[in-house]
């Protein structure tokens, strides 16, 4: 087990606890997979389960109880409601600031002008309009991209191509329309990145979401089909209820009940009202696209710096 494997494993970690928190599938005091069960999941010695869970003790987010288990930790009140941030975490940042010559106070400041020097425009094409719009949504929160964004089928049939697309700095896909819109790209001279979803969507908290009833409202028959296939393999996917929009009556979802809301649907609800409780939109983009879409922004801001 190198020790980039064991940072993999502390970040996925640190993920599910963060995320089921944010979504309240964890609340403070729940009891987390002991150490032998997560060693088990990813391959390892359990002695490097134990040393990731410290880790996340240090953090602030778990407690291990000798010979009691682990739990999530007591939340404490983060910076703008934002979860607590770990103070070695910070520290390594600064310092590696200072290594490359930057002073801490100067550090903020070159962060901003990295992201935010340009006014970077993308243009979301995938299969569903659910699919787009959630896309769209952490394209601008996430990543600070002003995002448009278009399903496949009509960019195809469009004559000439939409403004949108040949005025954006950056064109998103997924990989069911990689290919073509690789080719637009090349054709408009544009970048495209072809985002991977998260695979702890299916490993994570919809794991454990699962356990139970879940319904998840969406705007299409054909996205409800694609959340259907892409929990096919998690345990307890009988208990994904998909609710379309406008077709089935919202009155069924007990009250309570978790419920995902997408973000095409979010738009049309008006005074419809949702009896469950409604979980908090997950990010979807994996790690690995999420660097990529950082190193595109952060470039083209550099790059603007420069001139």
């Amino acid at each position: 087990m190198t020790a980039d494997s064991r940072h993999d494993i502390v970040d996925t970690l640190r993920g599910r606890v963060l995320r089921g928190v944010h979504s309240g599938t964890l609340q403070s005091g729940d009891r987390l997979p002991t150490s032998r069960e997560v060693a088990a999941e990813f391959g390892t010695d359990y002695r490097v389960a134990i040393a990731a869970y410290k880790e996340l003790q240090d953090e602030g987010l778990i407690e291990l109880r000798p010979r009691g288990g682990v739990y999530v930790a007591k939340r404490r009140r983060g910076v703008a409601g934002m979860p607590p941030l770990p103070e070695p975490w910070i520290v390594d940042v600064f310092n590696a600031a200072l290594n490359r010559e930057i002073a801490g106070p100067e550090l903020p400041d070159l962060l901003a002008r990295c992201m935010e020097t340009l006014r970077l425009r993308s243009v979301v094409i995938t299969t569903t309009h659910d699919q787009v719009l959630g896309i769209c949504r952490e394209l601008r929160d996430d990543f600070g991209l002003e995002s448009d964004g278009m399903v496949a089928a009509d960019v195809r049939d469009a004559t000439p191509t939409p403004q949108a697309i040949r005025r954006a700095d950056l064109l998103v896909t997924t990989e069911a329309q990689a290919d073509w819109v690789r080719a637009l790209g090349e054709t408009l001279h544009k970048t495209v990145i072809v985002v991977a979803v998260r695979a702890e969507l299916q490993g994570g908290e919809w794991a454990m979401l699962l356990r139970r009833p879940v319904y998840v409202v969406v705007a299409t028959a054909e996205f409800g089909g694609m959340l259907k296939r892409f929990y096919a393999n998690v345990p307890g996917v009988e208990n994904l209820n998909v609710i379309v929009f406008g077709q089935d009556d919202l009155a069924t979802i007990p009250e309570g009940a978790p419920t995902y809301v997408t973000q095409q649907v979010r738009g049309h609800l008006g005074e419809s009202r949702i009896p469950g409780r409604i979980i908090p939109a997950a990010r979807t983009i994996a790690s690995e696209s999420a660097r990529e879409i950082f190193a595109f922004v952060v470039r083209q801001n550099l790059e603007a710096l420069a001139r």
